[in-house]
């Protein structure tokens, strides 16, 4: 999005350079008309291309948002499944902690007859 931007500045600067160039040239009135009319085909084509790339533009910023929406959504989607998942490992996480703390115990018995 930003080389767009830089290219409607680059377009809308030619524009306004040729624009001034030609308004400040010093020519007769009759050289001036007819350059004027030769730069009104270019000043149109820029235009239109400026239009052109102000809804390439629209058209990205509207697409952006859609789909910032659906971000939001998986978002709460995503904070569901772990809560579920959280809930349904709890009672294994449990015992593995009552297990750690058996071996433990059975390691320091161990320890307390080899040391005996």
């Amino acid at each position: 999005m930003k080389l767009k931007n830089i290219l409607v500045g680059f377009v809308v600067g030619t524009i306004g350079g040729a624009t001034l160039a030609v308004l400040n040239a010093p020519k007769s009135g009759k050289d001036l008309q007819s350059s004027l009319t030769e730069s009104s085909g270019t000043i149109k084509s820029a235009s239109n291309q400026i239009k052109e790339e102000v809804s390439n533009i629209k058209n990205s910023v509207l697409r952006a948002k859609h789909e910032t929406s659906n971000i939001g959504d998986l978002v709460d989607e995503v904070k569901i499944l772990v809560s579920n998942f959280q809930k349904d490992i709890e009672p294994n996480v449990e015992q593995l902690k009552s297990g750690v703390d058996d071996i433990n115990n059975r390691v320091s018995k161990i320890e307390k007859k080899l040391s005996e």
